[in-house]
This record gives structure tokens, sequence and C-alpha cells, in this order.
């Protein structure tokens, strides 16, 4: 069997082990846990065994193969999007999506000139996306009226943010592949419209762009890279944590003066949108109510006080004693503090008896993928699959490099050798920069 690369087993391991886990429930409906253990299996062995495999495959294949594949799947995921599941289905998977609907509801009152926030969805249930949603949906329900067509942008956004470009690479892709048709969850939001997994790739491709402009852009490029990830990320309130990581990946690998500016582009994004909804009272504003979630009441109480400033405090210890300094870091750290409203959840079951819901941590998805593909071996020139060529490898490498920051570039003369143009990378040592970029 063919490693994933230096990283292993044990990235790959964890990204199956993710999806199985929010896949869990609806497996469970469609066959009770016959059903669901078999899906586990056999997410096992695909991502362990058949992917490596196929991707070595396509590897040697005509280059015409792999963007052949990809379009197939494309077609094939559009044309669920628009058909929907059968109706033998529709219960078990379901036929439409309260998030979406929140989403829409809330850009109609918008467009009306009315507060977004005091409307409510076809179940009744309260607008809870934060402004940052409302903000990346908006150009979809403006042109089909419907902000679910989101999720098919940000599903073919994943490829090339895997791909740390538009060249298609056999590892990355087959990884995009599992993720969006393996992964039960994954696929379901995806048909029915909800934006849990879809909505946390603007954050990711955020993070690459922010790693890459902290690596070696100008302080500008950096200032508008942090504007994006402000944007990204203010799309439900744990997603804020997102940019307490990549500041400190930031502030590791660079200058903690590059950190602070992403961390102020971000921080004054997420003022400027969340503090105008504030005008007429906090009360009014119905994304805290997404605190039930935690603690079952629609209020800003004690308890998700707690439970926020105990987030925090953990992930300052996690980041204080192993600061991500890769892809591969980061991905994994964004994904664990996603994940966490599951184990949330789950705690709350322990201890109330309510029922646990394993899917509130899917935004995880995105992040673990990326982190698997930032990990993932080697191309045939011999740089990492996920390094653009032209672009330092250290910037997004994980595995093989260790860290993405600033490195040392050595090109060959450019020349022309064979038809080909040469040029080579080298990955230096981390080192702060002495001077300002």
């Amino acid at each position: 069997m063919r490693a994933w690369g230096r990283t292993g087993e044990l990235a790959p391991a964890m990204l199956a082990v993710l999806l199985l886990v929010i896949s869990w429930p609806t497996a469970m409906k469609l066959g009770g846990p016959a059903a669901a253990s078999g899906y586990g299996l056999g997410l096992a062995v695909t991502t362990l065994v058949l992917l490596p495999s196929a991707a070595d495959l396509l590897r040697r294949a005509p280059t015409w193969v792999l963007p052949s594949l990809v379009a197939v799947c494309v077609v094939g995921l559009a044309a669920a999007f628009v058909l929907g599941f059968p109706p033998t289905y529709g219960e078990v998977m379901g036929v439409g999506s309260d998030r979406a609907d929140a989403l829409d509801v809330a850009l109609s009152r918008l467009a009306d000139g009315l507060y977004p926030y005091t409307g409510t969805t076809y179940l009744g249930n309260p607008i809870t996306p934060l402004p940052g949603a409302l903000l990346l949906a908006a150009p979809f329900h403006a042109i089909t009226g419907h902000a679910a067509w989101q999720n098919v942008a940000w599903t073919l956004l994943l490829l090339p943010v895997l791909n740390a470009g538009r060249r298609l690479r056999p590892r990355p892709t087959v990884l995009w592949a599992l993720t969006v048709l393996g992964g039960l969850e994954v696929l379901r939001q995806f048909v029915i419209g909800d934006d849990l997994v879809t909505g946390a790739v603007p954050a990711v491709a955020a993070t690459a762009w922010t790693l890459r402009a902290a690596a070696g852009g100008s302080t500008r490029v950096l200032v508008v890279a942090g504007v994006a990830m402000g944007v990204a990320t203010c799309t439900r309130p744990h997603m804020a944590l997102v940019v307490v990581v990549v500041v400190v990946a930031v502030a590791v690998a660079s200058e903690r003066r590059r950190a602070v500016v992403v961390g102020v582009s971000a921080g004054l994004v997420w003022a400027a949108l969340i503090v105008p909804f504030l005008v007429g009272g906090v009360a009014r504003f119905s994304p805290l109510h997404v605190a039930a979630k935690v603690t079952g009441d629609r209020a800003v109480t004690t308890g998700i006080v707690v439970v926020a400033l105990g987030a925090v405090a953990m992930l300052v210890v996690a980041l204080r004693l192993a600061p991500p300094s890769s892809a591969l870091g980061v991905g994994w750290f964004c994904a664990a503090v996603l994940f966490a409203p599951t184990l949330l959840s789950l705690a709350r079951r322990v201890t109330t008896g309510s029922i646990a819901d394993l899917t509130l941590g899917a935004a995880a998805v995105p992040f673990a993928v990326w982190a698997v593909a930032s990990g993932s071996g080697r191309s045939r020139d011999g740089r990492p699959e996920w390094s653009a060529p032209g672009v330092p490898t250290g910037a997004l490498s994980a595995g093989d490099h260790g860290r993405w920051g600033r490195p040392g570039c050595e090109p060959s003369p450019c020349g022309m050798q064979g038809g080909q143009r040469v040029e080579r990378v080298i990955a230096a040592p981390i080192a702060r920069p002495s001077a300002t970029p």
C-alpha cells in the first residue's frame, strides 16, 4: 500500500474519523447500526487504501484523465443539487434547509430595508448567521433568489484551495472527491442547502492566503488578506477562534508586527460588520441564540460565558504549548476548535440527557481536508504537491518542510532545458526577518 507521504496514515485516518462522526446520525437514519458501521468501514478502507492507490494511478495516467474525472464529479454534484435526493430518501436526508432559509429571510429583509435579525425561518427559528455569512451569501441570493446556491460555488472553490492553485494534482484532488462525495453528511448538507461545511471554505481560502502573505507578501497585501479573513470568519461566533490560530501562526513564522496586522485587520472587520446590528439593542441580535446549541438557553447566560472563556483559555494553552508553524498545524488547530461544538453537544447529552447533535462540528471538515492535503506527498518534480510553481515551498508546506514561514529561495538560471522551464525552490529553516518587508 502506498503511503500518503511522511505524514503517514495518521492525518488521513483523522479525516476519516471526522467524516464518520458527523455522518453517523445520517447513516443511522438510513440503515441503523449495520449501515453506519458499514459506512465507517468503507470510509476507512477508501481513505487509507484506495485513495492513495488511485492517486498513484492518476499520477501515471495521461494528463486529460484527472480534469475529465473532476468534470464528471462537478456535473454530478450540480445535478444532485438541482434535483435533490430521490423522494424515497427525502424524509431521511432532508428536502430543505432551515439554515439556508435563515439566510434568505435575513437578506430579503435587508433588501426591504428591515432589520434582518427579527425575522424567523419557516420552522420558527431565529436568524443565527453572523453578518459575514449574509455578506458572502448576498451575491447568490441576488442572482438566484436562494442563498443555497453558494454551496455549489464554495464546493468548487475548495478544489483549487486544496491544490494551492488551478493546476490539479492527484492527491489533493482525490481528497476533495472523498470529502464532497464520500462524506455522507457533507453531501447531504450540500444538496439540501445547509452551509455548515461549505460556509467554512472561504475561511480556509482566506487562511491559506494570509499564510502566504505573511511568508513574503507586502504589508498592504497582508492587510487585504486580514480583511478577507475577517469577512470569511464572521459567519458564526466560534469562527473567531480561527482568527486567533492564524494570528499565532503568523507570529511564530514571521514577525509579531505582521501578526498584529492580521489580527487588527480581521478584528476591525468583525466590529464593522457586527456593531451596526447592535445599535437597536443586543437582545434583538439573534445570532446570540446559537448559545442554545450548548446550554439550551437562547440568551447570553453565565453558562455560555463560562464555556466561551474556557474554550479560549484551552486554545491559548494549546497554542502556547504547540504553536502551529505549518499549514498542517494551522489546519488541524482550526479543525479542532470548529469540531468543539460536537464535543460540547455530547457533553450536554451526558450531563442533561438531551439529544446530541454530532453534525455541529461539520465546519471542521474543510480545514481538516486542507491540512491533509498540505501534508501529502510530492509531485513528479520533487515539490510538495500543495505548493504552486513559483511560490516558495515554505509558504504552504507542512509535513516535509515543517514550516511555511519565509524561506530562502534559490532559483536556478531560469532557462530552458529540454523545452521546459527549470526552477528550483529550496526551503530554508525558519527565521524572523530582520527588516520590515
